[in-house]
């Protein structure tokens, strides 16, 4: 139990979230106007839709739970309340990284077998 809490817990992957929600936002805004279109290409869309991608599929791979996806776009939110990103489409972008690393998240698990289809078998096979 405690190696898999302590997996979860790894701070380069949550240190992660806090560079490419903050301190990347931050970084283009100081830039001035003439990044700004850059910024939106490169970090907002490129950059974060990949870590969005790696957020789920590292919470899938460590066993987490799967309300953890949304620390990730809140982490996010933040640099659009501190105005590091316009609201006019951080609060979308913020939606798109949710929705990328659901995505990510569930991957691969269209083949799992349904419970509710096995046979039970409490108390032995009696009919088949």
């Amino acid at each position: 139990m405690m190696r898999e809490l302590r997996k979860v817990l790894n701070w380069k992957f949550w240190g992660m979230m806090l560079i490419f929600g903050l301190l990347i936002p931050w970084v283009f805004k100081q830039g001035g106007s003439s990044v700004q279109p850059y910024s939106v290409i490169i970090s907002l869309f490129i950059l974060n839709s990949i870590f969005s991608v790696y957020a789920g599929s590292f919470l899938r791979k460590n066993g987490s739970f799967w309300y953890l996806l949304i620390v990730w776009p809140l982490i996010f939110l933040v640099s659009v309340w501190l105005g590091y990103v316009p609201a006019i489409y951080g609060y979308a972008f913020a939606v798109l990284y949710f929705v990328l690393s659901i995505f990510s998240y569930t991957a691969g698990q269209e083949d799992d077998v349904d419970i509710e289809k096995q046979i039970p078998i409490d108390g032995g096979i009696k009919d088949v």
